[in-house]
């Protein structure tokens, strides 16, 4: 019996070995073309731009980088949210990452969410102590279970860590510079017409609102220039009135922030009514809120001439 009990101690103490080794330092991997690590690999970019999928698939890396002087790199994640953006920045920027243009993505919907993260290629990036005060947080504000906590430490990722070369080569063969490579095909006004909408969310949550004042506090701390940017999105999400009421709600919390901006450097808002984008060209988006290759060529192009020219609020 006491052999048994050594024999599953032994096993449960190198289970808890392996997990926090998987916690810590999966980070450490040989890095893709994707993600907060290959951003700090590079020391320094000029332009960061921060955001969900609407910046991964909003977002054309050829055009910015053809564009905008110096370097830069697109940080996305699926469902990536303010609360969740402002640890990304501050851990990018407590790992030794420069930055001068900061961009964060002005998404309505995922700040009205609940603080969670969608896509657990954030926890491959980061260290314990980044988990652990994620975890806290979606804790403290959602309904975390037990089976969350098991998912979000113990097996997240594990398929990818188990087949990491093939994983990694494949990742790096999509993106250059946290860019994707794919040519997603436009819509018809039919099929676009035909989706459903997102429906009515319960105003802004209380710490996405806070994330928003972080990353303007960090903003501020590291003298950058900050720009919040909404992506188009297809006419009819601008003819439905849940999401304008969001929308309105995330322009009123970010005017607040500009008001009581104090930082050396410049606070801009650039939302998609600001520039000359046809968001009725159902060409350019692949469903009512994700643009198109060509979708995001075009409104790459008019970004960056807005950011040069100095437009916005």
């Amino acid at each position: 019996m006491k052999r048994i009990l050594l024999t599953i101690g032994g096993a449960v103490l190198a289970a808890l070995l392996l997990v926090l080794l998987k916690n810590e330092y999966a980070r450490l991997l040989p890095v893709s073309t994707y993600g907060m690590q290959a951003a700090i690999k590079e020391q320094k970019t000029e332009n960061l731009f921060i955001g969900s999928s609407m910046f991964r698939q909003g977002l054309s890396i050829d055009v910015l980088e053809e564009e905008l002087p110096g370097t830069s790199y697109i940080l996305s994640y699926n469902g990536n949210q303010p609360a969740l953006m402002a640890m990304e920045l501050e851990y990018m920027l407590e790992e030794g990452l420069e930055i001068e243009n900061l961009y964060i993505d002005l998404y309505p919907y995922t700040a009205a969410a609940d603080p969670w993260i969608s896509d657990t290629k954030i926890l491959l990036d980061t260290d314990l102590g980044f988990k652990a005060r994620a975890w806290s947080l979606m804790a403290e504000t959602g309904d975390a279970s037990f089976s969350d906590f098991f998912e979000f430490f113990v097996t997240a990722n594990n398929e990818q860590l188990l087949t990491w070369p093939v994983n990694n080569a494949l990742v790096s063969s999509q993106f250059r510079n946290g860019g994707t490579l794919l040519q997603q095909q436009g819509s018809t006004r039919e099929e676009l017409y035909a989706l459903g909408t997102l429906g009515g969310r319960e105003g802004l949550n209380e710490a996405q609102a806070e994330g928003y004042r972080k990353i303007a506090e960090l903003a501020e701390d590291h003298d950058l220039n900050l720009y919040f940017l909404e992506t188009p999105k297809y006419e009819r999400m601008y003819a439905d009135p849940d999401y304008m009421e969001l929308y309105e709600l995330c322009l009123t919390q970010i005017q607040e922030l500009r008001g009581e901006w104090d930082g050396s450097g410049s606070f801009t808002l650039l939302c998609a009514e600001d520039l000359s984008f046809d968001s009725s060209d159902a060409g350019y988006f692949q469903d009512l809120i994700h643009l198109s290759a060509a979708g995001r060529t075009e409104y790459t192009r008019q970004l960056c001439a807005a950011v040069k020219e100095g437009a916005g609020t």
